[in-house]
């Protein structure tokens, strides 16, 4: 296998395939996207050569999606022979004044949208006219491409950190595969006897150590108890009450927010707390005020937190991801409780591994019927109320088409029953965050932004005047 092959498989693994399986069910769609803001606009030629670049080097851009008859295997990714990047690469012009809500309002209706199944899943829209000469760049995927971690990895790679000319690389149709339904079939029974056999040899290799030193496996068993129960725990266990679900639709509503990282990191080192930590604590505070300001006495919510599988090193295409379910104690006034325990549930989802059963869910789910698969779908996500996500990125100055970016805004979905998401990027010296939210869910988007900056202030308040290590000293206090 080629290291091309390595990094772009021909067929979508199956938690890539479960992101396009329940994709035909128009409220779980998972579209991916990110808004970066540029320090100037960069000449139209330019931009498209940029993107035949990017497209010369992630084949994802150029491929489509070609569906297994009778869903005996996961699709297969196929080029496409008729590529053309300028359907993909779209212009749009700011509307007067060109300020930021004025782009988030142009943008949103384009979020929302489906993307066409015969066609690579992407768009990417550069909108000119911004006030002070600066441009934009909208782009979305299909979460069925990458998660968030491998995007961020691979943006990396591929974005410039010079603003001197690349030259565009541009790949002539090299996929020889049939995508006629014979051909297909024989490469699906080609890869489940493959499968059949990785899977025969994981099961003997394990029953060989259990029968030759039967003590030796004992904490392995141990561990898989716990996470089979902490797994099972999530599926079962409902969500809270709240008004984000009283009315629901398929618009969408974008907004953006920041965080210095400096600040964060001042205050993650005084409060013994990960970024994930504050983060999710931050997010609670402003949960709490907007259920306050509906007169909704709601004491917890649980988030879909996706968890990243991947090892370090893997920058391959497709998702290596866990969703989990974390309950999040909204109801607690003081900031530094609810600190410690966000810490403390985040612990105890962390040390059972259950996020290690997910690709076994997703592997199940796809093998299912597809009318079963869409219930189980459907129902896992009326468990949690909103999503959650933070990916690390670059700290570096990095540029597309010559152009400085100046911010990166990222943008998770709303699966299912979720009405809210709220996405966080590392770039620089910010941490940007992406909120996503169905507008008849939740109709005062901005309050809610500001009530995120209330909740922002409020948690570094307390990490300046708390003493070093306080939120983890605090927690062991109250396990006494």
């Amino acid at each position: 296998m080629t290291a091309m092959e390595r990094a772009f498989p021909n067929r979508m693994n199956p938690t890539d395939a479960l992101f396009w399986l329940l994709d035909k069910i128009p409220d779980l769609r998972s579209t991916i996207g990110a808004l970066l803001i540029l320090e100037r606009v960069p000449a139209r030629q330019r931009i498209h050569e940029e993107f035949e670049r990017l497209s010369g080097q992630l084949v994802r851009m150029r491929q489509r999606v070609a569906e297994v008859p009778f869903g005996l295997a996961p699709p297969e990714w196929i080029e496409d022979p008729q590529f053309d990047c300028d359907y993909h690469l779209r212009y749009l012009a700011a509307p007067a004044p060109g300020g930021m809500d004025d782009l988030l309002e142009e943008i949103s209706p384009f979020y929302a949208t489906a993307f066409d199944p015969e066609r690579p899943l992407w768009e990417a829209y550069v909108v000119e006219g911004l006030a002070g000469g600066r441009g934009a760049l909208f782009i979305k995927m299909h979460h069925c491409l990458t998660d968030g971690v491998g995007g961020a990895q691979l943006s990396d790679m591929l974005l410039s950190d010079r603003s001197a000319t690349s030259k565009a690389i541009i790949r002539a149709v090299s996929d020889r595969r049939s995508s006629t339904p014979i051909a297909m079939l024989w490469r699906a029974a080609l890869y489940n006897l493959n499968d059949a056999v990785q899977v025969s040899r994981t099961a003997l290799g394990w029953a060989a150590a259990a029968a030759l030193a039967p003590t030796t496996i004992l904490p392995d068993v141990s561990r898989a108890i716990r996470a089979v129960a902490g797994f099972g725990q999530e599926l079962v266990v409902p969500r809270a009450e709240s008004p984000l679900h009283h009315r629901r639709s398929l618009s969408r509503r974008l907004s953006t927010f920041e965080m210095s990282l400096r600040e964060i990191d001042a205050v993650r080192g005084k409060l013994s707390a990960t970024n994930n930590d504050l983060v999710l604590t931050i997010v609670s505070g402003a949960m709490h005020r907007w259920h306050t300001s509906r007169g909704a006495d709601t004491r917890e919510l649980r988030t879909l937190v996706p968890v990243s599988l991947r090892r370090p090193g893997d920058v391959s295409a497709g998702n290596r991801l866990a969703l989990l379910a974390l309950t999040l104690p909204v109801g607690e006034p003081n900031p530094l409780r609810r600190l410690q325990i966000i810490q403390d549930r985040m612990g105890q989802v962390k040390s059972d591994r259950r996020a290690a059963l997910y690709p076994l869910l997703a592997r199940l789910m796809v093998a299912m019927p597809l009318a079963l698969a869409k219930q189980i779908g459907r129902q896992q996500t009326t468990r949690t109320n909103f999503v959650c996500t933070n990916v690390p990125g670059p700290r570096r100055l990095c540029y597309l088409a010559g152009a400085p970016i100046e911010k990166i805004y990222p943008y998770a979905p709303l699966v299912g029953d979720h009405p809210v998401a709220i996405a966080l990027y590392s770039y620089r010296d910010t941490m940007f965050v992406g909120l996503d939210v169905d507008p008849l869910a939740m109709d005062d988007l901005p309050r809610f932004r500001d009530m995120m900056q209330e909740s922002y202030d409020e948690i570094l308040n307390v990490g300046r005047q708390a003493p070093r290590a306080a939120a983890r000293s605090g927690r062991r206090g109250h396990r006494r």
